[in-house]
């Protein structure tokens, strides 16, 4: 009897200690931000710790901060006004590293680019007729960092014209905003995408890294070109193929080169930069566009935070592409 009885104990010990393991599971949340664009997180974990109402309420702070299609957010007060205004430690924090950016590119990458922007119709007012040489160079006046003067806590617009406009950098940083929420609440093993910008750190429920498509420059949004493991790491891509319009038989596309004013027509088809910094793979993506392969190339080789796979044309008109030395090993490139 004695026997059963401790037999019996064990048996509960056994099942209650099953019973109590936690199953780690793949959780998803997933929404929209920014008017339309779609996000979408993923993390590993024994029980849901992230909800869906707390990242939508960080997006929503986010675009009340820098979006120019919000009459009243941080960035629009700044565009509307002229002269000294105050910033918050966000827009210090995204002026001060675009300026980097800036700075390294040759203005290639530039937030000040807003009155170009608009001129082309692709900034929150739309236009139904194209600028004309007379117009660009009048905006060109305004455009530069030149024209700004800042600390942080207060920045200075040296004219009312000097329009801010960081959309092409959003999604990035807007990825970061939410690695770093999730890091806060102690999650290590998370993949998250906000309009086909991406960060991850740690591994996927297989324990492998979290592997991440490079699109074939292409109408279709489902043929890739490559395939990456993300190693704790952020992935941008900018590209021309999609983001464009017809006036006349010209193509206008969206990525403005700041320097002369006009749509970007380099030999860039698409680039996706990898970075531990998703606002800095973003901003190196959207300035290699501008500055074509060769150029790109260059600051590739030369800078430690980023790595590249560029799809440009050569002299001939043929497709070709480019990957860093750093991520060469690790990408699947498709034929």
């Amino acid at each position: 009897m004695r026997r059963f009885v401790m037999f019996l104990v064990f048996v509960l010990i056994i099942v209650f200690l099953i019973s109590e393991r936690k199953v780690k599971k793949e959780i998803v949340v997933s929404g929209f931000t920014m008017g339309s664009i779609p996000y979408n997180l993923k993390y590993i974990s024994d029980a849901k710790s992230i909800y869906k109402k707390e990242v939508d309420s960080i997006l929503i702070n986010f675009n009340n901060t820098f979006s120019t299609y919000i009459s009243t957010s941080e960035i629009s007060q700044i565009n509307s006004s002229e002269g000294k205004i105050e910033i918050s430690p966000d827009f210090y924090f995204l002026l001060k590293h675009s300026k980097d950016v800036f700075e390294i590119t040759g203005g290639a990458f530039d937030p000040t680019i807003g009155p170009l922007v608009n001129a082309w119709g692709f900034g929150p007012d739309k236009k139904n007729q194209l600028p004309t040489s007379y117009q660009i160079n009048k905006l060109k006046n305004f455009v530069g960092f030149d024209k700004l003067i800042f600390d942080e806590n207060y920045l200075y617009k040296k004219h009312k014209e000097t329009y801010l406009d960081f959309s092409s950098i959003a999604k990035g940083y807007a990825v970061d905003i939410i690695s770093d929420y999730l890091l806060l609440k102690g999650i290590n093993n998370f993949f998250i995408e906000i309009g086909g910008e991406v960060r991850s750190k740690g591994k996927n429920l297989k324990d492998n890294y979290w592997r991440v498509g490079i699109n074939r420059p292409s109408e279709s949004e489902n043929e890739l070109i490559a395939s990456v493991p993300l190693k704790d790491m952020s992935v941008a891509t900018s590209g021309n193929y999609r983001n464009y319009y017809f006036s006349g038989d010209s193509i206008i596309f969206h990525t403005i080169d700041p320097n002369s004013g006009y749509p970007s027509y380099s030999n860039m088809i698409s680039s996706s930069v990898f970075s531990s910094s998703c606002f800095l793979a973003d901003a190196y993506s959207t300035a290699f566009m501008v500055l074509g392969y060769e150029k790109s190339k260059i600051i590739l080789n030369s800078n430690d935070k980023i790595d590249g796979f560029l799809i440009y044309k050569d002299i001939n008109g043929n497709i070709k592409t480019f990957t860093s030395d750093k991520i060469n090993d690790e990408i699947n490139i498709y034929e």
